[in-house]
């Protein structure tokens, strides 16, 4: 398995991904396809035998010195290897080589796996916030500081 910044011909499996996942609240494929042209290195692949089998996406605010985790997702059939996490820590290592002083998720509080992966990696915060993204759905807003 390895771990690669995601290509134009790899935007197909992502976004299926990302609808197998996230369902009704998945990003629509022209959002991935526009994060894709603007996240450069930030947009990452786990691929095995070519295969995409999880993707995290990350961007950065450089005014705020402060990188996000936008997404994160691992196909169903490939759960249960620390795909996510490993690409959380690789992404981590990329956005590390910028000017930021933390980095920053949104996660659903149901999450439980997700916010375990999180924490093993350093990440704290468990402020359930209401409404986040203007849909009356709960978020918890988690961060790891850099400095």
């Amino acid at each position: 398995m390895t771990i690669e910044k995601a290509q134009l011909e790899d935007l197909e499996s992502i976004i299926a991904i990302e609808q197998q996942i996230f369902n009704t609240d998945a990003y629509p494929a022209f959002v991935v396809r526009q994060l894709f042209d603007i996240s450069g290195a930030y947009f990452l692949v786990a691929k095995e035998d070519d295969k995409v089998l999880g993707y995290a996406l990350g961007g950065i605010n450089t005014n705020e010195k402060k990188a996000w985790i936008l997404s994160l997702g691992v196909a169903l059939e490939a759960r249960g290897k620390g795909l996510g996490k490993q690409l959380t820590e690789t992404l981590i290592t990329v956005v590390k080589a910028e000017p930021i002083e933390e980095i920053a998720l949104t996660v659903y509080p149901d999450n439980l796996a997700a916010i375990k992966i999180y924490k093993e990696l350093g990440f704290l915060g468990d402020l359930i916030l209401d409404n986040y993204f203007l849909d009356h759905e709960e978020r918890i807003i988690m961060t790891l500081k850099m400095i």
